[in-house]
């Protein structure tokens, strides 16, 4: 998409044109960009993991930050990375999320989300 320059009227503005893909880009003062490749996930156990732990990624936003809250945020953001990634989760990874969610159980009772997520990861690495 082409787009004609907004400008002042004296000559200076902004044009943009063409299109991007698989990139990203930030002009002017104080601008950024991110991209993220992202692959689909392996499996149906490895899509239905994604999708737990983004719930509970989200339902630990309504619970109270304590030292276990927080360990369970970073073993989620760590294996959720890995599995939009690389398409699946490496057993290391799937061990460590495991024991923040059990640690944090106290904190977060029967909460559905933490069950789903305790469920999924029990189907890809068993138990």
């Amino acid at each position: 998409m082409n787009q004609a320059p907004a400008g002042d009227g004296h000559g200076s503005g902004t044009y943009v044109g063409g299109s991007v893909t698989g990139n990203g880009i930030a002009v002017g003062a104080g601008a950024s960009a991110r991209y993220t490749s992202m692959s689909a996930p392996a499996d149906e156990s490895h899509q239905a993991l994604l999708q737990a732990i983004r719930d509970l990624s989200e339902d630990l936003k309504r619970y109270p930050v304590t030292s276990e809250t927080q360990e369970l945020s970073a073993r989620l953001e760590e294996t959720e990375q890995q599995v939009t990634t690389t398409g699946r989760a490496e057993p290391g990874v799937l061990d460590r999320l495991r024991t923040a969610l059990e640690a944090a159980s106290g904190v977060l009772g029967a909460i559905t989300s933490a069950t789903a997520l305790g469920t999924a990861v029990a189907g890809i690495v068993g138990g």
